[in-house]
């Protein structure tokens, strides 16, 4: 089989990282953790990880365990008295870590937001109508973990659609390259969800994320979001790349691995 391709994992910073983002995109309390959905999400994402090929550090299933764990608590019975005299309990520890994280990012995004407007002391701010507007129609540029839930929202569809996919059938990265870069010079922009068609196979979505992150990579084309929470579009910012794009495609095309319908 043709040498595998390796995606970076720079989405998160680690296994917090990961759960503070399910924390936030579920909007749940720390401290009132719905242990059974957080866990099933993580374990998304761990397989979501696996089938592009990331590297995962083996902190991320150290955590993947005490989820577990803790969700398997949730279905066997226990001493209540027990539980409450044990001094290591490690559902009191993870909150403990995952509060001590936040706080820790918390004021990391506070710093950073006051050495930027340091850089910024002539900008004008603008007025509540203005901002009002701005929250409605300014394009805002994507971070990683948010594409990673988009894609893991796909991927959850597409589960449904499992008993139609075709056992064994290949998708390769170049291709998805091609298709993706030959719709974007067609209609300008597309939303994040019209990469994939109905009953588009989990294996040509895998390959089409892929493509999509290293178009991004090579500044080819942007991912943008209507305001915080809004539908995300992927946006052709240099349409005259298309050397960098052969390369690219060369690249995939002679030795990426093919992604494999499960």
């Amino acid at each position: 089989m043709a040498r595998g391709y390796t995606v970076r994992l720079e989405a998160f910073e680690g296994p917090l990282d990961l759960l503070l983002h399910l924390v936030k995109t579920n909007e749940v309390d720390i401290y009132h953790l719905p242990i059974a959905t957080i866990t099933d999400q993580y374990l998304e994402y761990l397989d979501m990880f696996e089938e592009l090929n990331l590297d995962v550090a083996g902190e991320y299933l150290v955590m993947a365990a005490t989820l577990m764990y803790l969700k398997s608590r949730l279905l066997l019975p226990t001493d209540d008295e027990e539980e409450e005299a044990a001094a290591d309990d490690p559902a009191v520890d993870l909150v403990r870590q995952l509060a001590e994280y936040q706080r820790y990012r918390e004021a990391a995004e506070e710093l950073r937001d006051r050495l930027v407007l340091g850089r910024d002391v002539f900008r004008r701010e603008p007025s509540p109508v203005e901002a009002g507007e701005d929250e409605q129609q300014e394009l805002r540029p994507v971070d990683l973990p948010t594409l990673f839930e988009a894609l893991r929202r796909v991927l959850t569809q597409a589960v449904a659609r499992a008993p139609h996919q075709l056992p064994g059938e290949e998708y390769r990265v170049a291709d998805a390259v091609r298709s993706m870069i030959a719709a974007l010079k067609r209609d300008g922009r597309r939303r994040f969800d019209e990469l994939f068609t109905a009953g588009a196979p989990r294996g040509w979505i895998i390959a089409s994320f892929v493509g999509l992150l290293e178009l991004v990579r090579l500044g080819v084309i942007a991912a943008e979001q209507e305001g915080r929470a809004g539908t995300i579009y992927l946006r052709l910012i240099d349409a005259d790349a298309d050397e960098a794009v052969a390369d690219l495609i060369e690249s995939y095309g002679h030795g990426d691995r093919p992604a494999d319908v499960a």
